[in-house]
């Protein structure tokens, strides 16, 4: 195995599971909606002109809370969150990591995918304020600020809804400057919730710009899970490393 196809892929689940707090089943409007859902996903990540892709398929159990990635580009790979546990096991070298953290984790680009069919996006379950919006039309424009604990690292938090749909997030630092934008496309609707299944997102960092385009295929909502997705568990024969965060 391409060791720096492999180093990418583990820094991936670290990086982008660990600087996300959840906020997804939490909220009661995805658990009484989805019980189950599955759907093909490409990720293409850009930083500097360099491209990282990933594909596979994306399990989701509301009931546990937990997250089945089974990835098949650009390596075989499974990585399984649940609760404060990300599981990453790679089948063909028979190795996985089981890293620990203190807090729960999630995917972001599955979370942003969730947060689109809250009505305040989850804010206000991360202590934002609602202040006040602006309508155009059919488009309706919120503006909300974050919690003094958060006031002095975040700014303003805005969101734009069209016909009932989320089209796009942006979120601000402290002093004003855009520091993330997403925008979302491509929605299906299933029960009074308009899910976007393309999210394209674009972070500002001192470093330089990044992008990430994230695209579902083949929704299945509230179909039962494959066995061997629920019933998962590594062969006796896999050597796992732990990891404490």
């Amino acid at each position: 195995m391409d060791l720096s196809k492999k180093k990418f892929t583990l820094q991936f689940c670290l990086i982008l599971s660990f600087l996300f707090l959840i906020f997804t089943c939490q909220g009661k409007a995805f658990c009484q909606i989805i019980k189950t859902f599955t759907a093909d996903f490409s990720r293409e990540y850009t930083e500097k002109n360099k491209k990282e892709n990933i594909a596979g398929k994306i399990y989701y159990e509301a009931s546990t809370k937990k997250l089945f990635i089974e990835v098949d580009k650009p390596v075989q790979q499974w990585m399984i969150l649940s609760g404060n546990e990300t599981l990453i096991y790679y089948p063909k070298e028979k190795q996985a990591f089981r890293i620990l953290s203190p807090n729960p984790v999630f995917m972001p680009f599955f979370q942003a995918f969730i947060g689109a069919i809250k009505e305040d996006y989850g804010l206000s379950e991360l202590g934002y304020t609602f202040v006040r919006h602006e309508r155009k039309e059919k488009t309706l424009i919120s503006h909300w600020i974050p919690p003094k604990n958060l006031a002095r690292l975040a700014g303003e938090f805005v969101l734009i809804y069209t016909d009932n749909k989320l089209i796009s997030a942006e979120s601000k630092s402290a002093n004003g400057a855009l520091v993330g934008k997403s925008s979302y496309l491509n929605h299906v609707f299933y029960g009074g919730v308009y899910f976007p299944l393309e999210i394209q997102t674009t972070n500002y960092l001192r470093s330089g710009p990044t992008s990430e385009k994230v695209i579902y295929k083949n929704p299945q909502f509230n179909s039962p899970l494959p066995e061997n997705i629920k019933g998962f568990e590594l062969p006796s024969d896999v050597k796992v490393k732990v990891v404490e965060w």
